[in-house]
C-alpha cells in the first residue's frame, strides 16, 4: 500500500496518493517522491478528485465512484461521491493533458446494490504518449 509515496516497478514510477475523500491526499508529497526516479509516471488513488491537482501530463487510476453504483435509465446516477459530480464518474477522461481512468471496481458502498453500473476489472496497457 502506498500513501503519498512512490515505488519503482519495472519501467514505471507508481505514486500512491492518499484518499481525497477522507482528506489524506498529499499530492505535492507524492509528486516529490516520484521526481527522484526515472521512468513513466502513473498515479493511483481511491478518489479521482485529486486529478485537478496532478501535473498536466499525469495518468491516474482511481475507483471510488463505483461508476455511480446506481445508474437509472433516463435519470443517470442520482448521486456520485465526488465534488465534481459526473465529471469523474466513470471511464476514461482526458482533459488538460491528463488521462484519468475511473473504474466501477468490484464492491459497493453504503448500499449493497448495483443498478446500471456493473462491477468491473480493467486491464490497462500503458504505452508512449500520442499527440
Amino acid at each position: 500500500m502506498l500513501e503519498n509515496e512512490a515505488v519503482v516497478r519495472g519501467p514505471l514510477v507508481i505514486g500512491g496518493v492518499g484518499d481525497a475523500y477522507s482528506g489524506h491526499d498529499r499530492v505535492a508529497r507524492t509528486v516529490a517522491a516520484m521526481q527522484s526516479h526515472p521512468g513513466a509516471r502513473l498515479f493511483v488513488t481511491h478518489s479521482p478528485d485529486i486529478a485537478t491537482k496532478l501535473p498536466p501530463t499525469a495518468t491516474l487510476l482511481a475507483g471510488h465512484t463505483h461508476c455511480g453504483q446506481i445508474v437509472l435509465p433516463l435519470i443517470g446516477a442520482p448521486w456520485v461521491p465526488s465534488r465534481y459530480g459526473n465529471r469523474y464518474r466513470c471511464g476514461i477522461v482526458r482533459e488538460s493533458g491528463r488521462t484519468v481512468i475511473v473504474t466501477a471496481g468490484l464492491g459497493t458502498s453504503m448500499v449493497p446494490l448495483r443498478i446500471g453500473a456493473p462491477p468491473d476489472i480493467w486491464l490497462v496497457t500503458l504505452g508512449p504518449r500520442r499527440n
